[in-house]
């Protein structure tokens, strides 16, 4: 939407731009953004010049500068930094795509990864940042870690049916509210074929000193390779390790998720 300043306008771009995992046409960042074609074909033109947009032929993409922002980000991140030795480790034991994540106020967000040459084309084909109205989202397990920690957000989808996404996908409500009360159980999240044919996923999530939560780890892969039985020794000792790194890191300086709050108990819209 157009909120009538530059940054917004430019932010509006980059978003349109990042929401379609194909290069997409001047016609399509027009109608994602509302804004008049001329603006729309000046910013573009000025993103491209400075690294931010990449064009081929009549069509834009993310460009290199943004590539280059995100992993200067994701080095600056402490979660990231701290976790990545457990991800990669999580990865040599089992041999399966291992995921880390954190969240905003409107998906989950992949802030890093690891997996072999094997598993390249099914972590093209994910879906990420996940949001969290997407249809898809209660039936994964990160989902499943957020909604079982959040039971208001829980709370707010009930109003809506749930997606049948595979013949195994939970359509009721009261049986993902049984699936939830076990994540809160056992600590952690298993689907199986509820997003995917032949895909299954585990996930647990991770906290900061004050115990909140702040990311989510997981292992997804093909049927065979993840089990809970597996996974549940290697994964919850990973989430334990990344949780004592946190702890010795500090508190985390980022607002509280979820709520509208920063981290001291202030509203986002409030400058009291």
């Amino acid at each position: 939407m157009d909120d009538h300043t530059v940054t917004g306008r430019v932010v509006a771009a980059l978003d349109a731009v990042a929401a379609h995992r194909d290069p997409v046409t001047l016609a399509e960042l027009t109608r994602r953004t509302g804004l008049p074609k001329p603006t729309v074909r000046r910013i573009a033109a000025d993103l491209v010049n400075r690294r931010l947009l990449e064009r081929r032929g009549d069509r834009y993409r993310l460009g290199d500068r943004l590539l280059d922002l995100g992993m200067r980000a994701a080095a600056q991140h402490g979660l990231h930094r701290i976790a990545t030795p457990h991800v990669q480790d999580l990865f040599a034991r089992t041999r399966e795509i291992v995921w880390l994540s954190t969240f905003t106020e409107t998906a989950i967000t992949l802030v890093g990864t690891a997996f072999g040459a094997n598993r390249a084309q099914d972590v093209q084909r994910a879906a990420w940042p996940l949001a969290i109205d997407a249809p898809a989202f209660p039936a994964t397990a990160a989902g499943r870690v957020l909604l079982a920690e959040r039971p208001e957000l829980a709370d707010r989808l009930r109003s809506r049916p749930l997606a049948p996404l595979t013949p195994y996908t939970t359509i009721s409500w009261p049986r993902l509210d049984a699936a939830l009360d076990t994540v809160r159980d056992t600590g952690t999240a298993f689907e199986h074929e509820q997003c995917a044919v032949g895909y299954a996923c585990l996930a647990t999530g991770l906290r900061g000193p004050d115990g909140s939560l702040i990311g989510i780890i997981g292992v997804t892969g093909r049927l065979g390779g993840v089990t809970a039985r597996r996974l549940t020794p290697p994964l919850p000792a990973a989430a334990r390790d990344i949780n004592r790194g946190l702890a010795a890191a500090g508190p985390v300086d980022r607002p509280a998720l979820m709520n509208g709050l920063y981290a001291d108990g202030r509203r986002q819209d409030s400058d009291s």
